[in-house]
């Protein structure tokens, strides 16, 4: 008894087409998202590095005021383009340089049109190891560091108060009446400086807050006036607002520059891709990737047969022979070659058995009989068949002399 043998099971695919077409499409969009990601990371840091800048929340940062003015009403914009994009129109461009900053940069940015306000550095904070972006007292900046940062022209000299309390700011000589109560502040920093103007000033005579320059620039001397720390009870609070507010001139935005702080917005040339006017290049290209894409998803036409690297036969070694005869410029001199090649075959089709100057005469006179004409008119042009595009023509013009005489199909 004879058993027949199970077909065998069908061979499954790997993976069915739609999953690889999802695949598919995952990679190009996980891959777009790191070029487009790639180009604004810098653009997307979040800042909050414990730092005394805008983008910070610990203590001795300003992000505190930022959204105390957001919930005041007061338009906010925190700023990483440095004076590139300075427009005078702001109702105040607010400086937070660190010790690090340099003059320059200081100064080209704070004296450029408009009302700004610098709010000068007064803490060393180093991080809180148990959480991120917290700050503990790492001590003050020396005043040496500050000196520098405001430059030789202001001759700068910081003191600081030794106690912790709230203090009633009031206005200087000249400037009118009014004046700021302050939340406790530990050590209050004021300063005299050369070429200055004060504004506001603390019970012992110490400048709070100045003009300088011949524009509408002011130097804030204490940042707990402004920074988390200094908002933690609400006359703190109440004294920041007022005190922005006060020095806002219109009802433009008050703007927080963080370029000076390391999260200035630099230009690359893979974030020009992706900007107006070359963003419409960049979207036609990547069009143009996508047609080629489905292009390549099915084959069309019979496939390309794969030749050999090296021809064999009869053909190769003819194709060899031309181009060689072709490489040394002696194709003008086949048309005689071509000639005795046609003789011959002629004289095979008629079964003529001469050779020599009989066969010539008698294929000339069965050419003129057969109104083909004779092989020697034909022969005389030989020699001056002086190029390749000549040899065709002689080639050409024997080959129907030919197939007159032979009687052949075309």
């Amino acid at each position: 008894m004879t058993v027949a043998a199970a077909p065998a099971p069908k061979e499954q695919p790997v993976f069915r087409p739609l999953t690889m077409l999802l695949l598919l499409i995952a990679g190009v969009f996980s891959f777009s998202a790191f070029i487009v990601l790639s180009a604004y990371a810098p653009d997307l840091e979040g800042g909050d590095d414990g730092g005394g800048h805008a983008l910070s929340r610990s203590a001795v940062g300003f992000a505190g005021i930022v959204r105390l003015l957001q919930a005041d009403g007061v338009p906010v914009v925190i700023s990483r383009d440095g004076v590139a994009k300075r427009d005078p129109n702001w109702g105040l461009l607010v400086l937070t340089p660190d010790e690090n900053t340099k003059p320059a940069e200081l100064m080209a940015l704070a004296q450029a049109p408009g009302n700004t306000l610098i709010v000068l550095p007064k803490w060393e904070p180093e991080p809180d190891p148990n959480h991120a972006g917290w700050v503990q007292n790492g001590g003050v900046v020396p005043p040496p560091a500050i000196n520098a940062l405001l430059g030789k022209d202001l001759a700068a000299v910081v003191s600081r108060r030794s106690d912790i309390g709230a203090v009633a700011l009031a206005a200087a000589a000249g400037q009118g009446q009014g004046g700021f109560q302050t939340g406790p502040i530990v050590g209050l920093q004021t300063l005299a400086a050369h070429g200055v103007t004060p504004l506001l000033t603390a019970p012992d005579g110490g400048v709070v807050l100045a003009r300088f320059g011949a524009g509408d620039d002011k130097i804030l001397s204490d940042p707990d006036l402004l920074d988390t720390q200094g908002l933690r009870d609400a006359q703190g609070a109440r004294t920041a607002v007022q005190l922005i507010e006060h020095l806002r001139s219109s009802n433009g935005p008050v703007v927080f520059d963080v370029s000076l702080n390391g999260y200035k917005r630099s230009p690359s040339l893979l974030k020009l891709a992706f900007e107006p006017p070359f963003l419409g290049a960049t979207l036609c290209l990547v069009g143009a990737a996508l047609l080629m894409a489905l292009h390549a998803l099915s084959r069309f036409g019979a496939p390309e047969r794969t030749e050999r690297a090296l021809a064999l036969g009869k053909r190769a070694l003819a194709e060899n022979s031309a181009g060689l005869i072709r490489m040394a410029g002696r194709e003008p001199h086949m048309a005689q070659g071509y000639i005795d090649l046609n003789r011959a075959a002629v004289a095979r089709a008629v079964g003529a058995r001469l050779s020599g100057p009989e066969l010539d005469a008698y294929v000339d006179r069965l050419g003129e009989r057969l109104g083909a004409g004779s092989l020697t008119s034909i022969a005389v042009q030989a020699p001056n068949v002086k190029d390749r595009p000549g040899l065709v023509r002689f080639a050409q013009r024997l080959y129907r002399w030919r197939l007159e005489m032979t009687r052949e199909r075309r």
